[in-house]
């Protein structure tokens, strides 16, 4: 008799993936995650209306960062998503970089936002006390984006 899968549908697909025997470097497909977690493929012959294919979406996400935390957290292992193919079983010797690459990227971009924000106030709008409190969040910013930089 076979086995009950177990639900959520990630939880299952983590247990396939440690029997499979993936190795570091390896790449799993994107149709092995469809497979795992009971989708269907996006390139079917089945036309997908825009409802269903943004809940096909979510479902995708939500089984996906579960997935990937749960081999993160529990079992020491870190993917890389390998745009348009699937996902790369990170070697441990690249994940510290991996990561720093990856907040360094995110860190500038909200650097970014936060800047833009903070430039783009209707400054005739605000009292005297709103006026310091942007000069001061501009310069506390810009002294943080300095610091960052200078651990670069």
């Amino acid at each position: 008799m076979d086995e009950p899968k177990l639900l959520p549908e990630w939880r299952q697909a983590v247990k396939d993936y440690l029997a499979a025997g993936f190795k570091p470097g390896d790449v799993i497909s994107r149709s092995w995650f469809e497979r795992h977690f009971d989708m269907p493929a996006l390139d079917s012959d089945q036309p997908l209306t825009v409802a269903e294919f943004q809940e096909r979406q979510f479902k995708w996400l939500q089984n996906m960062e579960a997935f990937r935390a749960e081999l993160l957290e529990e079992h020491q292992i870190c993917l890389a998503n390998v745009h348009g193919t699937g996902y790369r079983v990170v070697p441990p010797g690249e994940q510290t970089s991996l990561a720093q690459d990856k907040f360094e990227s995110e860190a500038r971009k909200a650097y970014k936002r936060a800047a833009k924000t903070l430039r783009h106030v209707r400054m005739s709008e605000l009292t005297d006390d709103q006026r310091k409190e942007n000069m001061d969040a501009v310069a506390k910013l810009s002294m943080l984006r300095g610091m960052h930089k200078a651990l670069d």
